[in-house]
């Protein structure tokens, strides 16, 4: 049943793309993405106004209907739909893949394990399919605003609207927003150019693996099984710049790009730069390069071009600035944390003033030896063998095969107009290169913890969204020269000048399929080389995800012995706050609580025990230790409206402290009778239970 769930919102999806290229003469290979991102533009906006609920089902029922009403055949032949427009690489590419991936997610039932995905990325996507709203505006026990950008979260609601959440939909619908860039880059290909098609598209598969494995792989990879927004980012990227290429070749509806371009600022707060990164590529091309003189259609141009802008600029203020201002101030105003950054603009024009030697002061000046060393550690990340970011090596190197694809496309390019677009597509993307390390830089100088900048946590996820992006520009290119090009040139006649059109055929084009041809088996190669085939995403064993199988069957049998309204106090001694978010994840809808004060950021898992008792030894334990006397933890638990203490795990420190607080002096919990307390005038009362499996 839950299959056939998801088969119909990828039905939906058919039925819109259908409607797009049928009535709006969009190309069947680029219609996925822009469907994508208007179900996703669409959901963000009915979820900011509140009623998120009506506004999926509103969508459903437009995509249905608008796709039935292309699809219905006409008795007029000349008005009859083109059906055989539907089937091109691109579109059999997406519906293929996204139909094989759903059946195999739903016979593998993949969870969710990495530390991000449980305390933001999967919970999310699970509170917004359980409260059928934004996740923004849930309370889940936390002391800070969860404010990061609803659009992945909102495309897994997409899928998983029908039926009941399960982690496998949130993967199926990050994979099928992969497909569709990678139907994009595809673009126009039809089947009598396969020999150039059937090898893009394995280069294709091996883009994600290629550009963030970087080291022989001893644990499942999961690359195409992670609910991260990193990939997801840089693929919206490269695809946004592919589905224009293809647009102006195809003669498609420009606006088409624009909901692309909104999605780009709707996937993570850090990547916003990156939908600048494409609406300027967009933007460049459309303005510098347009079909006929230049100075034709200048305004339209230009309009254009601010609408490339404005699509991202848009979603970042209606959500990052007004949106996300009201969220903070509210959980200001009730206790919460409120802003914890310095504003991003007072960080670009303190950080650009730094690299111009000009003087800075408070925080920024503070923070200026930060920021200039994150800048050397980037360089030698990029430069030297510390940094191997890839499965080529480090970032010399990935800019080296990147800026290769671009130059092999612009020899292969078959007029100077074509040669000009790739060019101006290579020297744009590669200044944003330049930008966009700036800007992690700027994050590591101001904006992370001086621990995260000593060690650039997480630089590899962060430049990887690039890479992606850009590598897929590059092969876009390269598939566009590799096709006939459509230019329009300007004819003079006896009445006078006139447009009309030129086809330029692809030169080398033997020699073009062959160079596509050995770089995606070299991709192939060096994949099979880096990354066990047991261990990727098509061959991990049942015993993966053992732990996590294990957490939430003892999470469902808790619960099951709980009440909707019911707080629960999380214990679990020796925690790092893993297994405390792990908890908020399987427990909801009922709520875990933060277990902690919120003025110092304690709780969330950790060790409890007297002040007196804390450990010397330096480890978990002692790093994250809460020095709670026994009334302090009893008033804490009662204030924070807690009615049920779960204790996952205890410890010696743990009975000695607070045997007094439960009224069998924890005898139940020590005997494995039970892992749940209830808060009673009397004391923590032992709930009876039947415990399994520990």
């Amino acid at each position: 049943m839950e299959l056939l769930c998801v088969f119909a919102a990828l039905a939906a999806v058919f039925l819109f793309s259908a409607f797009l290229t049928l009535k709006c003469g969009l190309h069947s290979a680029l219609a996925p993405l822009t469907a994508l991102a208007a179900a996703v533009l669409w959901l963000t906006v009915w979820g900011m106004a509140g009623p998120l609920l009506a506004g999926a089902w509103l969508l459903y029922a437009a995509f249905a209907g608008l796709g039935l009403w292309a699809l219905w055949p006409r008795k007029d032949r000349a008005k009859r739909p083109d059906y055989k427009a539907l089937l091109t690489p691109g579109a059999v590419l997406f519906y293929g893949m996204t139909a094989a991936f759903a059946v195999y997610f739903f016979i593998r039932q993949p969870m969710a394990t990495g530390f991000d995905e449980l305390n933001l990325w999967a919970t999310a996507v699970k509170v917004t399919k359980v409260d059928n709203s934004l996740y923004a505006t849930a309370t889940l026990g936390t002391p800070w605003a969860v404010t990061q950008n609803p659009g992945l979260p909102l495309l897994s609601y997409f899928f998983s609207f029908f039926g009941a959440y399960a982690d496998w939909k949130i993967y199926l619908a990050y994979n099928a927003l992969a497909f569709a860039v990678f139907g994009a880059v595809l673009g126009t290909l039809d089947f009598s150019r396969f020999r150039i098609a059937v090898p893009l598209a394995a280069a294709l598969w091996c883009v994600p693996y290629f550009f963030t494995t970087y080291n022989h792989t001893i644990y499942l990879n999961t690359v195409y099984m992670t609910s991260y927004g990193d990939i997801p980012a840089g693929l919206v990227l490269g695809g946004a710049v592919a589905l224009w290429l293809a647009l102006r070749r195809s003669d498609g509806p420009k606006w088409a790009v624009l909901p692309v371009l909104a999605l780009a600022a709707n996937l993570k707060a850090n990547t916003f730069v990156l939908a600048l990164v494409a609406a300027g590529l967009v933007a460049a091309d459309a303005w510098l390069l347009p079909d006929g003189r230049f100075r034709r259609g200048i305004l339209r141009r230009t309009g254009f071009a601010a609408a490339c802008f404005a699509a991202p600029l848009a979603v970042y203020y209606l959500w990052n600035v007004r949106y996300v201002g009201y969220l903070v101030a509210k959980n200001s105003s009730g206790g919460g944390v409120g802003e914890t950054t310095a504003a991003l603009s007072d960080v670009v024009v303190n950080g650009i003033r730094i690299l111009l030697g000009q003087p800075v002061e408070g925080f920024f000046a503070e923070r200026k030896p930060q920021f200039l060393q994150a800048i050397a550690d980037m360089g030698t990340q990029f430069w030297t063998d510390a940094g191997n970011m890839s499965m080529v090596g480090q970032g010399r190197n990935v800019v080296i095969l990147i800026l290769a694809v671009f130059l092999l496309a612009v020899c292969l390019a078959p007029c100077l107009k074509a040669r000009l677009r790739v060019a101006c597509a290579a020297v744009c993307s590669t200044l944003c290169f330049l930008g966009y390390n700036l800007m992690l830089a700027l994050s590591y100088g101001f904006i992370f913890k001086p621990f995260q900048a000593e060690s650039l946590t997480d630089y590899n996820r962060y430049i990887y969204s690039y890479y992606i992006g850009w590598f897929l520009i590059a092969l876009a290119c390269l598939a566009l020269v590799l096709q006939p090009y459509i230019e329009v040139v300007q004819v003079r006649l006896k009445d006078g000048p006139a447009a009309a059109a030129q086809f330029s055929r692809p030169r080398f084009a033997p020699a073009g399929q062959g160079v596509v041809l050995l770089l995606a088996a070299a991709m192939l190669f060096r994949l099979n080389q880096l990354v066990l085939p047991q261990l990727s995403v098509l061959g991990f064993s049942d015993s993966e995800f053992a732990d996590r199988k294990a957490e939430r069957a003892e999470a469902q049998l808790v619960c099951s012995y709980l009440e909707p309204d019911d707080r629960v106090f999380y214990v679990s001694q020796g925690d790092n706050g893993e297994g405390w978010f792990s908890a908020v994840f399987d427990f909801y809808p009922v709520l875990v609580d933060y277990s902690g004060v919120v003025s110092t950021m304690e709780g969330g898992g950790g060790t409890f025990g007297l002040p007196e008792l804390e450990p010397e030894e330096e480890g978990v334990k002692k790093y994250y230790y809460h020095p709670y006397t026994a009334q302090r933890l009893d008033e804490t638990i009662r204030e924070n409206g807690c009615t049920v203490l779960y204790l996952q795990q205890i410890d010696d420190i743990f009975v000695e402290s607070y045997a007094e607080l439960f009224t069998d002096g924890l005898a139940a919990a020590q005997n494995g009778e039970t892992l749940l307390y209830r808060v009673t005038d009397a004391g923590f009362a032992p709930v009876e239970m039947e415990v399994t499996g520990r």
